[in-house]
């Protein structure tokens, strides 16, 4: 069958996506596994795809690889099964953390609406995991720092985020009991720096009309931020493109 083929070359091509798994910081390169949990760690709807997919389909398995079209681009590939058929799950990835639906096949056919697949899939999970706590609302009482406006003294409230309600703790607002795929950003370990700032070159100070001032870039820290994690150390979520 084709998706046996295909996922045949991932294995063999995810070996190059491996080597660097050993670095950390700047020169980390994202590896087969991290481009897995790119595909996983997406959530539609406060469900993440991996725990759908996961629930739904038996003997679940994922793959990632270089493509073998030219491309230079990375594919990964779930493969599960409904009963007796198979179903095979595409994605193209455009970035570390984002993808595309490439393709979808159901017993070695190719499916006309692939992305139907996990929306069932989705679905199923979510009437399966209703947070208890909620009942599936995702939050629990209304912020009394707002009065459930979401703006406190003119700016958006910082009790709630703007949401007008506090998040329920049990399911973390998304409405269900999903797996938290957080992570550590392997790109500043985890430390939210992205290195010397370039502008003030450490000092956390600048020139400014011949005064030395704070510098604007770092906030006076001398370290610019992380460009993945944007300071916080760590990394929540891969996204679907065009979602």
């Amino acid at each position: 069958m084709m998706y046996r083929k295909i996922i045949a070359a991932l294995i063999c091509l995810a070996l190059c996506l491996c080597a660097s798994a050993s670095l950390a910081g700047p020169d980390y390169q994202w590896t087969a596994d991290d481009y897995i949990w790119s595909f996983q760690s997406k959530r539609v709807n406060g469900i993440p795809i991996g725990d759908a997919l996961e629930y739904v389909y038996s003997d679940a398995s994922w793959q990632a690889g270089v493509a073998n079209d030219g491309s230079g681009d990375v594919l990964g590939v779930f493969q599960g099964y409904a009963g007796r058929q198979s179903v095979m799950l595409m994605v193209r990835f455009t970035s570390y953390f984002s993808f595309t639906i490439e393709r979808g096949e159901l017993d070695g056919a190719q499916m006309d609406d692939p992305s139907q697949c996990i929306v069932n899939a989705l679905q199923t999970y979510l009437d399966d995991h209703i947070c208890p706590a909620c009942a599936g609302l995702g939050y629990v009482d209304t912020c009394l720092n707002c009065a459930g406006s979401g703006y406190a003294y003119g700016k958006t409230c910082l009790a709630c985020g703007g949401s007008g309600m506090y998040d329920c703790n049990n399911c973390s607002g998304y409405g269900a009991i999903t797996t938290d795929y957080t992570r550590s950003c392997p790109f500043c370990d985890g430390t939210g720096s992205g290195g010397v700032c370039a502008t003030c070159g450490g000092s956390g100070y600048e020139m400014v009309s011949g005064m030395l001032m704070m510098c604007t870039s770092c906030m006076g820290s001398g370290e610019q931020t992380c460009s993945y994690c944007s300071s916080g150390g760590m990394i929540k979520l891969g996204y679907l493109t065009g979602s």
